[in-house]
């Protein structure tokens, strides 16, 4: 910058900048004239000189901006250090004063610890499950398509693979649609293995849109009959298996004893919770008849929506498609329709409203926790009213005084939330250990949640926010008395109004610790009765698994009959075990339906034949399981291929379609073929045992035998034991096969989802509600506590005028107990809202169930008695003349 003469250079900054700007301002008028005058003297015009003498005075004037600048940024880094400093001191402070008190320290960081770890680790399963999108491009934008009916089997089913073609071929809402199926494959080597897998039509993937990590996904054609076998491998089995070498792609691997090339792998992230736990996937190889068929329903599909196309517009497209089909194929399609359902809302299915439900859960506790140690800090804060007093005597603000006690809570609030997550990372893990292996398989995207960045920031930010919701109030309490009212009374007694803050937070409190005890006992008792259900066999020592062996190794049916025929006759053989039975899907599963129709009664309408579930069983079967005869008989050994067809049904099919009519010797027509139905069996549940039981049909194993069996056996053994014999026969039979899904079915019957899915939330439920009874229980009995504490003088005024000590019981009893009678009350109105809410997971239980509610209230009022007669109890030792002098 120039110097202009006759102003004086600008002095460095820090050196009275004000007063210098005040100079210049009040000589630059003059300063700016003699310099016209001068450059006049030297010959330029007036407007010349004028000119120069203003481009000058904007250097001086840029100098000005950059000095005020300069002044602003330094007076805003002499704010922040002096907040800085301020703040510091604040922690200093609040840091020795927690040392002092280490018990009340200690007691509100456990309690922000288990209500920030409790809410971090049920909020990482919500996250995983309900807010972040599927591993799938546009995942919104993917739908899971179904077709509708009314049956007595359900109300919705998989696609024929006709049907699927059609629907390809005829929509206008489609991009593309792809299908898929569960399967399990025996991998060959060393070691055979059973490897859960799933079969996806060619373009499956290309719909998801996911792409192979290594290798490529399938491509046209290779989902045709016959076409060459190919495999695709998911991430974690690449890893396991082929240690991660790139170079397995192209390997060729047995599956179902047929050589399949490796032609990819998976994304890391790709899971498809409909297939639980999938490892494999091939191109779909069902036969041509099967393909051909429009009756047989087994193929699931998915498609993603053309751009611009709500799911709204495209279920009416597809029951335009089912009205065209009806009317072009009767016998199969009459009165069936289409249903469009969003893939995120298909995949999660019923665990939705159970995380909800948890989450809900934890919601309370964290209420709870931030009530108790609100409650905590007013107590403190009475405590404190001297000291806060003098401090404001001495010249402190209300608000430095408010930023004070702020910073304490928000102090033990963050390092209350840094431990709690630890406690979540811990409660994470045994949540998911806690789930069976068979419920794992389906909840994939919960069996690997962990703490990530997402789930740190959320806890960090409650962690901030609980110490905001616990703290201001107690803060603002602290500081709206008056010093001189405090210093002249000594800080004796608190206000009538901090008594009724403080006892209002407990009967919060125990408002919501009745909703979760309520919870608790509503699902601990829907559980007790979905358990004493009877299932229709008998499941004690009762051993189940799940064996298969190579396909082409017994290409015909007769010698696959064969093969189980030596298993289950050396099994018989083995010590220990009673007797054994094979069928095609275990009490419980899920299996296919088969419309039929009854010989010598009228055809039904199309779409309202007859319809059952149907299973193959081998002739030990119903002894094995325990499912009684009724009438006729059940299968024997002479019920093998070439032999005439006979079924099995159960006793919901016989009242359904047979009426009066003793079902025994009459003849169906169903699957291609007629047979004649021999006995009658008692109801089995599918799908769970809280399930409608739907008709089904039993058919023989050895005529019509299916690739893998489930082997049931009856033993008096050790499950272990059974499992080593069932292992060592198959050894001997053919080393080649495998054996898996080893368990006893009792323990198949608590692991079932229709189980699980209540027994689940009865633990996390009633382990929340546990711990808001803890917390009551310290919430009520410190009121109750600091109450007799403050009350000292009147208890020694009572005693010292021969008041009995039952009547100081009584009245500090009492005081205990009408917050807890309030809390009952308005927390009873909760839970009866809360359980209507929860009512679809409720299993005989109305959520009005008296019995809860009079046990919950039994227990709070062994809870208020036990936390007020220590108090009570201490008021009585109170000496009259202490007392009084003390005061």
């Amino acid at each position: 910058m120039r110097r202009i003469p006759g102003v004086r250079r600008l002095p460095q900054v820090g050196s009275g900048h004000e007063s210098i700007e005040k100079d210049i301002d009040a000589e630059m008028h003059f300063h700016i004239q003699m310099r016209v005058e001068d450059l006049m003297r030297e010959g330029r015009s007036a407007d010349d000189a004028k000119d120069i003498a203003a481009r000058e005075y904007g250097d001086v004037m840029q100098a000005r901006r950059e000095l005020r600048s300069i002044d602003r940024r330094t007076a805003r880094q002499a704010s922040w250090r002096e907040w800085l400093a301020s703040w510091t001191q604040d922690i200093r402070f609040a840091l020795r004063g927690f040392r002092a008190r280490p018990g009340f320290a200690l007691t509100v960081l456990i309690t922000v610890a288990l209500g920030v770890g409790a809410n971090a680790a049920i909020f990482s399963v919500v996250d995983a499950v309900l807010l972040r999108p599927l591993p799938f491009a546009q995942p919104d934008r993917l739908v899971h398509l179904w077709e509708t009916f009314q049956s007595k089997v359900d109300q919705r089913s998989e696609a024929s693979y006709p049907d699927y073609l059609d629907w390809r071929s005829r929509n206008h809402s489609f991009a593309d649609l792809g299908g898929y199926n569960g399967a399990a494959f025996l991998v060959g080597g060393q070691q055979p293995m059973l490897v859960a897998g799933a079969r996806a039509t060619a373009n499956f993937f290309n719909v998801l849109g996911v792409h192979a990590v290594v290798g490529r996904t399938f491509v046209a054609g290779e989902d045709a009959a016959g076409a060459p076998k190919v495999t695709l491998l998911t991430y974690g089995f690449w890893m396991r298996q082929f240690g991660g070498d790139r170079a397995a792609v192209g390997r060729t691997i047995s599956l179902n004893g047929s050589p399949a090339t490796i032609v990819g792998v998976l994304p890391k992230d790709f899971q498809f919770a409909r297939q639980g736990a999938a490892e494999l996937w091939t191109p779909i190889d069902q036969s041509a008849r099967t393909r051909a068929s429009r009756g047989n329903h087994w193929l699931n599909i998915v498609g993603r929506l053309s751009p611009g196309v709500t799911q709204t517009q495209a279920a009416r497209d597809m029951s335009r498609i089912m009205a065209d089909l009806a009317r072009e194929y009767p016998e199969s399609n009459a009165g069936r329709d289409g249903q469009v359902v969003p893939l995120q809302k298909e995949l999660v299915g019923s665990i939705e409203p159970i995380i909800l439900l948890l989450y809900g859960a934890v919601v309370v506790v964290f209420l709870i926790a931030c009530v108790n140690v609100a409650n905590l800090l007013l107590i403190r804060g009475a405590d404190r009213q001297r000291e806060i007093a003098v401090r404001a005597a001495l010249g402190a603000g209300i608000g430095r005084l408010v930023r004070q006690l702020l910073t304490e809570s928000l102090v033990l609030a963050l390092a209350g939330g840094l431990l709690g997550l630890g406690v979540a990372q811990l409660g994470l893990r045994w949540l998911i250990a806690a789930i069976p292996n068979a419920m794992a398989k389906q909840m994939s995207m919960i069996a690997h949640v962990t703490l990530d960045a997402r789930i740190v920031a959320y806890g960090l930010i409650i962690s901030v926010g609980a110490g905001l919701l616990f703290g201001v109030v107690p803060a603002l309490r602290a500081t709206r008395s008056s010093a001189q009212d405090v210093l002249r009374g000594g800080g004796r007694g608190a206000t009538s109004a901090a008594s009724r803050l403080r006892d209002g937070l407990v009967v919060g409190e125990v408002a919501l610790t009745v909703v979760l005890l309520s919870g608790a006992m509503l699902f601990g008792r829907s559980v007790l009765r979905l358990l004493a259900i009877n299932p229709g066999f008998r499941a004690e020592q009762l051993l189940t698994s799940i064996v298969e062996f190579p396909a082409t190794e017994y290409s015909s049916s007769r010698s696959q009959a064969a093969v189980f025929d030596r298993l289950t006759e050396q099994l018989r053989a083995t010590p220990g075990i009673e007797s054994v039975g094979l069928v095609s899907r275990l009490p419980l599963d899920f299996g296919n339906s088969l419309g039929f129709d009854i010989i010598g009664q009228p055809l039904p309408a199309p779409g309202k034949e007859p319809t059952a579930s149907y299973r193959q069983t081998d002739a030990g079967y119903f002894t094995a399981a325990g499912i009684p005869v009724l009438r006729g008989r059940g299968f024997t050994n002479g019920d093998v291929a070439g032999a005439p067809s006979v079924v099995v049904v159960n006793q919901t099919l016989a009242k359904a379609y047979f009426g009066d009519v003793d079902p025994v010797g009459q003849r169906i027509y169903g699957f291609g073929d007629t047979a004649m139905v021999v006995g009658v069996v008692g109801d089995v549940p599918i799908g769970g045992i809280d399930q409608t039981i739907p008709p089904t049909l039993y058919m023989s194993f050895a005529q019509d035998p299916e690739e893998n069996m489930a082997v049931v056996v009856r033993t008096s053994l050790p499950p272990e034991s059974s499992a080593r014999a069932m292992r060592g026969v198959l050894t001997t039979i053919d080393r080649s096969a495998a054996i898996t899904n080893v368990a006893m079915m009792t323990d198949v019957i608590g692991n079932s989802p229709s189980v699980f899915l209540r027994r689940f939330p009865l633990y996390l439920v009633g382990a929340f509600a546990l711990t808001a009874l803890a917390l009551a229980i310290v919430g009520i009995y410190g009121v109750v506590s600091y109450s007799v504490a403050q009350r000292t003088r009147e208890m020694g005024i009572r005693m010292a005028l021969g008041a009995p000590a039952s009547s100081l019981v009584r009245l500090v009893v009492r005081h205990g107990g009408w917050m807890v009678i309030a809390g009952i009350a308005i927390g009873t109105v909760g839970a009866l809202v809360a359980g209507r809410a929860a009512s679809s997971m409720l299993y005989g239980v109305a959520p009005s169930d008296p019995l809860t509610y009079v046990a919950v209230t039994a227990v709070l009022a062994v809870v208020a008695v036990a936390a007020t007669m220590v108090p009570a109890r201490r008021a009585t030792k109170v000496d009259p003349s202490v007392a009084l002098r003390s005061e």
